[in-house]
């Protein structure tokens, strides 16, 4: 028997602050449901908050879930029937079967009150059928409020000889019972899915439909992965390789770990997290649950790091290719830039010595020739004082790198070499001027807009304090000059997107049509900032939070047509774990992203000490993203990953 695993969340309604429904927030979480292959929603049941919603803010709402999920192509079924009398439920529920939704969902313990038995549950169940059109296809919800009431199955029997019903959503938790209903249902049509994590695969592996649940709002990507593994066949038809009941009970467990969420203050926690990730703007609920607490709202942040951590484990994997032998060369090495050349060389550039900050420290370069690295060779050290950041760049007629040289950040000056054979030889060094002396890119690749002008990022670190800018040159690097700096909150906590901590440093920059420049930055609050410019750089809004995460490490984000590519840490907190190192995608210019390929995913060393995959670097060119990083702090990864 063939099976493809169902997905239907329960759908959480975000309100703005003044309690009122937040559509622009409701339409954002659809599309991440969509863009996790959601097959369709479960909107205005409990999840939703359905007992305290109007009737006309009930129809309301599954009026827009109904068009939204047919623009998207899933489909949506709805309830809301939470009025005391069987007339007035019967009334709510004709005007919804008007909205064209997939299935009307019944609640089962409004169809009889607790002392009622099932004779009566089946007289009220006809009489709502017999009074809703025969084309209204139905499901019937085993809500756990105000009480849990379980079908038996003499009620499924009745429900399967109406011909009705194609959706039974599960809450009975008990494997054994579900089989029993499972072995009840076969060949009738009716579909049924479990909302238990904790027995999830075993229930489909049974033959259950799928999953409308609870997590599905905190952790779409892992029921994505658990889709994968555990369809028996493609909606083709045919047995689809990725079928392994293993790596799905490994993924099944994660998720009936993070379950234990669905007690700690449901839906509000879940609010809180699609608030942290950007989806939804504020954590306001109606059914009086109270704020979480400081506790609470740490054990979500962990969680979160956990299950991105998770999701990177499950992969897909890209391969590195470690540049060269670790300590061989050197003891430590860090920071790198990658750079491709038409003749099909890579260039990799990174400093190197005994540990970053020491005076032996200079600026190595590696050369990757017919797909071969050679041995590395330090091609700037003129003086005893660290060398910092190096950053390679194409210009028209020859290659640019930009490195940094001084004891500590605040006392760093800017210098320049250029080669004119693929790397092979430099010019002698040369220092840019003052004022302007720490100029040029600080760690990512400057920008060339599409005025021609290049666009350096940087940043200015001193006493304590974190500020980015960027700076311009007119001669492709050969001098730059300070053009604006961006506006941080990092002072005033009761303001909008304030920065906890040093501030905000390193950005990395895009841009998505002329003149319209972005850059991200790297933070001391947890998450990436964004700043947006319309002038080519000139002025900049005041950096905003994208609740993408950042553990105060560098990150990259490179174009590629209209989609974008960040690698980064995908870890939230200061200082936090630099592992492990993952890909994410976006095809809406940033604003929301996917993970696309794991990068690195270990998380100890070979002495068990926290693992080290950061600084990432990225260009790319020809349909191909060359990405480099600090492996361990010991060697440079590689990646060559085919974009198509």
């Amino acid at each position: 028997m063939n099976y493809m695993f169902k997905m239907y969340p329960t759908v959480i309604t975000p309100f703005t602050p003044d309690g009122a429904i937040d559509y622009e927030s409701y339409e954002r979480l659809i599309d991440l449901f969509a863009r996790n292959e959601c097959d369709g929603l479960f909107a205005v049941c409990q999840s939703s908050e359905m007992f305290y919603l109007s009737e006309e803010e009930k129809l309301e709402l599954a009026s827009f879930s109904i068009r939204l999920c047919k623009e998207k192509n899933i489909k949506c079924v709805v309830s809301g029937h939470t009025q005391e009398t069987l007339q007035e439920q019967i009334a709510y529920l004709q005007k919804a079967e008007l909205l064209g939704a997939d299935a009307l969902i019944l609640v089962s313990n409004r169809l009889a009150a607790e002392n009622e038995n099932d004779e009566i549950l089946i007289e009220n169940l006809n009489s709502i059928i017999d009074q809703l059109s025969p084309d209204t296809r139905l499901g019937m919800y085993e809500c756990p409020y105000p009480y849990k009431r379980l079908l038996t199955p003499q009620v499924l029997e009745y429900m399967v000889g109406t011909g009705r019903f194609d959706f039974i959503k599960d809450t009975s938790c008990d494997i054994d019972l579900i089989r029993q209903r499972l072995s009840q249902l076969e060949g009738t049509g009716t579909e049924l899915y479990n909302a238990n994590a904790a027995t999830l695969v075993d229930s489909f592996l049974a033959g259950a439909a799928g999953y409308s649940g609870v997590m599905l709002n905190f952790i779409p990507e892992h029921f994505m992965k658990l889709r994968k593994y555990l369809s028996t066949a493609s909606s083709a038809g045919e047995s689809p390789a990725s079928f392994n009941p293993r790596t799905a009970r490994w993924i099944g467990d994660f998720i009936t770990m993070a379950s234990a969420y669905e007690f700690q203050g449901y839906p509000r926690n879940a609010k809180y997290f699609l608030v942290r990730r950007g989806i939804i703007a504020s954590d306001m609920v109606r059914n009086n649950q109270k704020e979480l607490t400081e506790t609470q709202c740490r054990e979500l942040k962990a969680f979160a790091n956990t299950a991105r951590s998770s999701i990177a484990q499950i992969g897909p994997v890209s391969s590195p290719e470690l540049i060269f032998p670790e300590q061989t060369y050197f003891r430590s090495c860090h920071a790198s830039t990658v750079l491709p050349l038409e003749d099909g060389t890579v260039l990799a550039a990174y400093f190197a010595g005994t540990a970053e900050g020491n005076p032996d420290v200079g600026i190595w370069l590696s050369r990757r020739v017919n797909g071969e690295w050679q041995e590395p060779v330090q091609i700037a050290k003129t003086e005893q004082t660290a060398h910092w950041n190096p950053v390679l760049f194409k210009t028209p007629d020859e290659v640019r790198i930009v490195y940094k040289v001084g004891e500590e950040v605040a006392s760093w000056k800017s210098r320049t070499m250029v080669s004119r054979d693929q790397g092979l030889t430099w010019s002698p060094e040369a220092s840019y001027p003052p004022p302007n002396d720490a100029c040029g890119p600080v760690r990512s690749k400057p920008l060339l807009m599409s005025n021609g002008r290049m666009l350096a990022p940087n940043s200015d670190e001193k006493d304590g304090v974190w500020l980015p800018r960027v700076d311009v040159s007119d001669d492709y690097g050969e001098s730059f000059k300070l053009l604006s700096k961006v506006r941080i909150n990092r002072t005033n906590p009761d303001e909008p997107d304030y920065i906890e901590g040093e501030g905000a440093i390193q950005p990395t920059l895009w841009e998505s049509e002329p003149g319209h420049i972005h850059m991200f930055l790297r933070t001391t609050c947890g998450y990436i900032f964004r700043s947006d410019s319309k002038d080519y750089g000139e002025s900049w809004s005041q950096a905003y939070n994208t609740y993408l995460p950042n553990n105060n490490s560098g990150i990259e984000v490179v174009s590629h047509g209209s989609d974008l590519y960040l690698i980064l840490n995908p870890i939230s907190g200061n200082w936090a774990a630099r592992t492990p190192i993952v890909v994410y995608k976006s095809t809406d210019n940033g604003l929301s992203f996917d993970h696309f390929i794991t990068l690195e995913n270990r998380m100890f060393d070979n002495n068990n000490l926290i693992a080290e995959f950061s600084y990432p670097a990225a260009v790319v060119m020809d349909d191909t993203l060359y990405i480099t990083y600090t492996y361990m702090r010991r060697q440079i990864a590689f990646h060559q990953i085919f974009l198509g």
